[in-house]
């Protein structure tokens, strides 16, 4: 990705610069905040596959890789 992040501040204000141009590139947005936390997320999709036949888009390395892409375009926009 060639981002070096400097990370500032501590727990909700800690926020992630570029080192190359001093912008504020990551922060915590409190919108995406659960309302109440759980320990654990379990799906489980087998009941779907089978009675409507489904099968997912994504796996999770494409999910994960998608997420990543998204996020750099708009570090890019941001930057640019």
């Amino acid at each position: 990705m060639n981002i070096e992040i400097k990370w500032k501040g501590i727990g909700a204000n800690e926020v992630g610069i570029d080192r190359l141009s001093g912008k504020e590139i990551i922060a915590i947005d409190s919108n995406y905040y659960r309302p109440t936390e759980v320990d654990l997320l379990v799906g489980d999709a087998t009941k779907a596959k089978k009675l409507l036949n489904w099968e997912p888009k994504y796996n999770l390395n494409s999910l994960v890789s998608e997420m990543i892409s998204s996020d750099l375009d708009k570090i890019k926009n941001t930057i640019s």
